[in-house]
């Protein structure tokens, strides 16, 4: 058995005794494999599994940049999180008497043919959604989440059709949808009755309410011949059914891999990565790396944005005649290799002195979906004796506050320079960029003393050393 030693630890919640428990990512994983699949599934299709469940601890691990646990935010994943999805040992070795040892060794087995491997898209770790059976196609994200994701597209799925969940049925009391769904049908009388498509239409009656004719199914008989045949006291009558049956296809959200397809797909000699591509449009399978100390910023995404630029959007110019888009870009670019050496992804809205619109500079941070973006400017006023730094982020953002109370803290300390405080505004990036966003106003370019320091260049190297170090020291306190 793994005993976790070269494996990542994640933090756990274990809300029995309200605490948390460090534990491996490979002790996690069979774990978690155990409760998720059908264990007498081809191995194949259980290894696919495993991956998903790498796939979703290492989604979720502040460790690799997640997010961790909505409620507890201590803790990476909670196993009652899990409900179904997570058993006790003690239970699966209940559940499973004598067939433990062969069970968990195919488990282990999966793990360590799948070790380390997770399924990406654009080298971003994956929301590795999955579900039972369903039914001869997949569905696209949009239609479940309202949210269109581009490795969750729908796939056409022959592999299910022999699943127990290929075609089943559900009957629901008109008391019960009334009570769960919060609505109401009419009262029962004997003077009325609603359609029901393709069994009851057609009702014919008199002035008096009574029946005189109705189409049952494909045929129209006499009110007494309908009363007669069925046993019914009267023609005056009324109707309604007092419970629908569903029938239903397939079992789930219908989102990314099918299960018992995925297993039908490993008896005909698929593998796991293969059964993965499959189902998870465009999507690679790839080893994840670990966390390393030297480079605490791995698996991040940072959008960088040195403001304005080009000849249309110069920016504030100094007494001395520096130009705020020129000193936003070289702090930028000092910037960007100080992270990308720390392990992160960096992505600059301009790498030269060329004009890009708030609406381009948005659209740029959109489509990266970084952890986040950071807008870089100088500061002016008309008292030039006014100098400082400040950082906005937008109302509500607390991750971004966060960010930025580390980030202003390191550089007031590392530049020696007046701490103008942490603010919220409501600037076109700030409110249109979807992930955290700041922005850091650098100095006051307007302050001749301010800007005489940014006349040397090993200066603009330790104003961005200043922000990497808050960036850094904010990731190290999120872990």
């Amino acid at each position: 058995m793994n005993n976790g030693k070269n494996s990542v630890m994640i933090k756990v919640y274990d809300m029995k005794y309200d605490r948390i428990l460090y534990k491996s990512i490979d002790e996690l994983v069979p774990e978690l494999v155990a409760a998720q699949i059908d264990i007498d599934f081809e191995l194949e299709a259980i290894k696919a599994q495993t991956i998903i469940v790498r796939t979703g601890l290492v989604k979720k691990a502040k460790v690799f940049g997640g997010n961790g646990h909505n409620d507890y935010k201590e803790a990476d994943i909670c196993l009652q999180d899990y409900c179904d999805n997570w058993i006790p040992m003690e239970e699966l070795k209940e559940r499973w008497k004598e067939d433990f040892d062969r069970n968990w060794q195919k488990l282990l087995r999966a793990q360590e043919e799948t070790k380390y491997l997770i399924i990406t898209f654009k080298n971003k770790v994956i929301d590795p959604r999955f579900h039972l059976t369903c039914g001869g196609a997949t569905e696209n994200s949009e239609n479940v989440d309202e949210s269109k994701v581009i490795y969750l597209r729908r796939v056409l799925c022959k592999y299910c059709r022999d699943s127990p969940h290929w075609r089943n049925f559900k009957e629901v009391t008109l008391d019960e949808i009334e009570e769960k769904l919060n609505v109401r049908f009419k009262k029962l009388s004997p003077l009325n009755g609603s359609n029901v498509k393709g069994i009851i239409e057609e009702i014919e009656r008199d002035e008096e309410g009574r029946v005189k004719s109705i189409r049952i199914g494909d045929k129209v008989i006499k009110g007494t011949e309908f009363c007669e045949s069925l046993g019914i006291d009267s023609t005056r009558f009324g109707f309604r059914p007092v419970a629908l049956r569903f029938e239903t296809r397939g079992k789930g959200h219908g989102l990314g891999l099918c299960q018992y397809g995925a297993n039908e797909m490993a008896v005909e000699g698929k593998a796991a990565e293969e059964i993965l591509k499959y189902y998870y449009t465009g999507v690679d399978i790839k080893k994840y790396e670990k966390p390393d100390i030297n480079r605490p910023m791995f698996n991040r995404t940072i959008v960088i944005d040195p403001g304005h630029g080009g000849t249309e959007n110069t920016g504030v110019i100094g007494k001395y005649g520096l130009r705020e888009k020129d000193l936003t870009l070289k702090i930028s670019l000092e910037l960007k290799d100080l992270l990308e050496d720390l392990g992160s992804t960096v992505i600059l809205t301009r790498d030269a002195d060329e004009y890009i619109s708030l609406k381009g500079r948005s659209n740029i941070a959109n489509e990266a979906r970084p952890n986040f973006f950071i807008s870089i400017h100088m500061n002016s006023f008309k008292n030039t004796n006014i100098s400082g730094i400040e950082i906005y982020h937008y109302r509500g953002d607390k991750d971004g506050e966060v960010l930025a109370n580390f980030i202003i803290e390191s550089m007031s300390k590392g530049l020696e320079s007046v701490n103008r405080g942490v603010k919220t505004a409501d600037f076109y990036l700030l409110k249109n960029v979807t992930t955290s966003a700041l922005h850091i106003e650098i100095a006051y370019l307007t302050n001749p003393e301010e800007e005489r320091k940014f006349a040397d260049y090993e200066y603009i190297k330790r104003v961005a050393k200043s922000i990497a170090s808050g960036i850094t020291k904010y990731y190290k306190y999120q872990i």
